[in-house]
């Protein structure tokens, strides 16, 4: 008998990034991880209050070859109700399939309707650098 690892509870009241990744590709956790981290500290720089939850193939068995990144204003267990950031399935090669954080960042914004608040005070740009590692760069906006 398998034991399943235990998962802290969800806040109700903060967004959680949902991803489904699988597991016959070692590193697939880790860079959600990874993304999760970059993503949740980018969107932090728009609300610092903001707290980015992550669930980690939550629904059932994570299907073979996937990456798919959704995300959710508050906890949900239907699908249904999250918005879907990035699909990895069709992709190819494999190092496709595990999105950078800029790639994510704009749609996730819209689905936690960021943007609209913020849009008049800052706003993110994301530079890539020559390792592939992700700096943000927060630019103010001086509104007369």
């Amino acid at each position: 008998m398998s034991q399943k690892r235990a998962t802290p509870p969800l806040n109700p009241l903060q967004p959680v990034l949902y991803i489904e990744c699988c597991r016959a590709h070692a590193d697939y956790q880790r860079r959600a991880t990874e993304l999760h981290a970059s993503l949740a500290d980018a969107l932090r720089t728009l609300q610092p209050d903001l707290q980015l939850q992550l669930r980690l193939n939550e629904n059932n068995m994570p299907r073979l070859g996937s990456f798919e990144v959704a995300i959710a204003a508050t906890p949900t267990e239907s699908v249904q109700e999250r918005q879907v950031l990035w699909t990895g399935l069709e992709r190819v090669p494999v190092s496709a399939k595990v999105p950078h954080v800029d790639d994510i960042i704009a749609p996730a914004c819209i689905a936690l309707r960021l943007r609209h608040s913020q849009a008049g005070s800052s706003s993110i740009n994301l530079v890539r650098t020559s390792d592939g590692d992700i700096t943000k760069i927060l630019q103010r906006r001086n509104l007369q």
